[in-house]
């Protein structure tokens, strides 16, 4: 909310100042906020003219469209993360996956924007996020501990709106591959996704719990390790919330950055926000 409220003290009060003389500043700080609007709304009408209006059957309100669109920035992260920095620092541990190459481009930001009913997306604006970044230190040489978040993951035919064909993943490190390493594992390297994300796999959908409607699922663990995948990123619908299930004590070490190490077994928070609440049902 802080920040929120930042952007609009820029946008309302220091812009508008300074598009100003410094003289008798607040009729001129007004006029300029409402031709600023009037522009703003004749750019709409202009994309929405251009776009075509959609027959009337299509329309859906703006806070019932369910569509997101995923943005990547446009040069990684870290340029070259080594396999064994891949292992220690991400965590992707797991021996069954096996990439003949040496070093990933790692980027430590997946970004969506809302798609409105009028099929614009406004890139503008970030709707949610998933964050896969290894410890670090900020500019206080404080380290700041590590952050893999947790997906929803479209397995096989999901729907827009409940959870058959999906299935929760933690996000380990997402990557693109070079050239050379494209051509090695792929024949038809053409046609491709761009981006690849190594994910550990939680346990299928079940029945929702009877009391509160939440489902719980559990780490997918097999020969005593996680079951990992790679997958395109384009099959992640959205970021997902976690309650541990602590049971009568909740343990001491566990903190919002080792509670899913820690903890094996979580409820999946479908009242995290309202697109969780009209999807994860």
């Amino acid at each position: 909310m802080a920040c929120g409220q930042e952007h609009l003290h820029i946008d309302l009060t220091k812009d508008a100042y300074r598009a100003t003389n410094h003289k008798d500043e607040y009729p001129q700080m007004t006029l300029w906020l409402e031709r600023r609007e009037k522009m703003l709304w004749h750019d709409n009408f202009v994309q929405w003219h251009l776009a075509g209006d959609p027959p009337p059957q299509d329309r859906l309100p703006p806070d019932m469209d369910y569509r997101r669109s995923i943005k990547m920035t446009k040069h990684p992260t870290i340029k070259h993360v080594p396999l064994d920095s891949v292992v220690c620092d991400y965590g992707a541990t797991s021996s069954h996956v096996i990439l003949p190459f040496q070093t990933v481009a790692a980027f430590h930001r997946i970004k969506f924007h809302a798609i409105n009913a009028h099929g614009h997306c406004d890139s503008a604006i970030t709707v949610d996020s998933v964050h896969c970044q290894p410890p670090r230190k900020d500019k206080r040489r404080q380290i700041v501990p590590a952050r893999f978040d947790t997906v929803l993951v479209n397995e096989d035919g999901g729907g827009t709106t409940g959870v058959d064909g999906y299935r929760v993943a933690q996000v380990r490190i997402v990557f693109t591959l070079t050239s050379q390493a494209t051509a090695a594992l792929f024949h038809t390297p053409e046609n491709l996704p761009t981006h690849f994300a190594y994910v550990e796999w939680f346990t299928p959908f079940g029945q929702p719990e009877a009391n509160h409607g939440l489902y719980k699922i559990s780490h997918l663990v097999r020969n005593g390790e996680r079951l990992a995948s790679i997958i395109d990123i384009s099959d992640i619908r959205r970021s997902v919330h976690l309650i541990p299930k602590f049971g009568p004590v909740a343990p001491r070490e566990w903190t919002s950055s080792t509670v899913l190490e820690l903890c094996s077994t979580f409820f999946i928070n479908s009242f995290s926000d309202r697109h969780a609440y009209l999807t994860i049902i």
